[in-house]
């Protein structure tokens, strides 16, 4: 989102350390719209370069995919006599490794899908803390709240949301968060979440 309509113009020369500083209507929640549009604008990067390296992945993918079944094709028109006795079972292998890596890499799918929603957070917060008349409302918070609530679709995100507005810690969050990854480590490979 554009947050240049929230934030004052200044004519004065400024450096980045003192650009936030120099507004003529310096205000509380402009500075505050002006951090969170950083966060959300450097999300952002972060997730156009990381797409490059995915677009490789994702060929790589294909390609051991692709020299999989052909080595699985060569090796049903070889005799069996004249080629390796367990070449058959390192095909095999080498199909269900790359299987599990390709299950296992849809981990880029959820992390996009949540940076998004983040990105969607800041940029709704940033709004909404410039409009006084709503950010000092509770009624206005529970709506913003509601509103957020609503963009969860993976289990993680919905627990951590419910943390957080109860009242939660960073900490306690970031405890939750570690228990919940040691609980996907420990889980069996292969299952593939829908989100």
């Amino acid at each position: 989102m554009d947050f240049a309509h929230l934030l004052p113009n200044s004519t004065e020369p400024t450096t980045d350390d003192t650009v936030m500083v120099r507004a003529i209507s310096w205000t509380p929640e402009q500075q505050i719209a002006r951090l969170l549009a950083l966060c959300e604008a450097q999300m952002e990067s972060a997730l156009s370069e990381s797409d490059v390296a995915v677009e490789a992945l994702v060929k790589s993918f294909a390609g051991l995919i692709e020299a999989g079944q052909a080595l699985g094709a060569l090796n049903e028109k070889t005799p069996a006599a004249a080629g390796p006795a367990d070449l058959a079972q390192q095909l095999d292998t080498l199909r269900k490794q790359t299987a599990a890596a390709v299950v296992a890499f849809q981990f880029y799918d959820k992390l996009t899908q949540r940076l998004g929603h983040v990105r969607y957070s800041l940029s709704a917060l940033a709004m909404f803390v410039c409009d006084r008349s709503k950010s000092g409302e509770r009624e206005q918070w529970k709506r913003m709240f509601s509103t957020l609530r609503r963009l969860y679709r993976t289990e993680e995100e919905r627990q951590l949301f419910r943390l957080m507005v109860e009242g939660a810690s960073a900490d306690e969050a970031r405890e939750h968060i570690q228990q919940s990854t040691q609980t996907l480590r420990a889980a069996p490979t292969g299952e593939v979440e829908l989100f």
